[in-house]
């Protein structure tokens, strides 16, 4: 841990080296995340040849409210206690997961670009009109620097 960096830095720090760990682009594929045509639920109870009166009987609901739960799993209308309830009555585990776009160290990096590069030039605009403006090199070490202050100290006012 570096000197700048605090405990609870490097703990979020950690946090981010095992979910990209976790996630990382050898370990998803991304093809089979992609929800299929007619919802996850209507596809696995479809491919199991089971009816939707069935399903209905071997969760304690009618035919009409599967129908309706697949049809509100395709427009993001259902809630997680629905779906892990008929996934139980496909004898299937219901599993939850925020895979990131691209690597968190990434993300808080680009995040803590643009905060450092704001507060930068917010400086070096103040400082202009007092003309002591610095130079584009000096402006781009200083966002450097910043950016790095911002991600060892304390990442969460990076997001305001």
């Amino acid at each position: 841990m570096n000197s700048l960096e605090t405990v609870s830095g490097l703990r979020r720090r950690i946090q981010r080296d095992e979910i990209d760990r976790v996630f990382s682009r050898d370990q998803i594929d991304r093809v089979h995340l992609a929800v299929p045509e007619g919802g996850r639920l209507k596809t696995v109870r479809t491919a199991l040849g089971m009816t939707a009166g069935q399903l209905g009987r071997r969760v304690g609901v009618s035919q009409n409210a599967i129908s309706e739960a697949e049809a509100a799993e395709t427009t993001g209308g259902i809630t997680l206690r629905t779906i892990r309830k008929i996934a139980d009555g496909l004898n299937c585990d219901l599993v939850y997961a925020l895979v990131p776009r691209d690597s968190m160290a990434a993300m808080v990096r680009n995040q803590a670009n643009l905060a450092a590069r704001r507060m930068v030039i917010e400086v070096s605009h103040g400082m202009s009109l007092e003309e002591q403006s610095t130079g584009a090199a000096t402006l781009e070490s200083e966002i450097d620097a910043v950016r790095e202050r911002l991600i060892a100290q304390d990442s969460r006012q990076i997001w305001d």
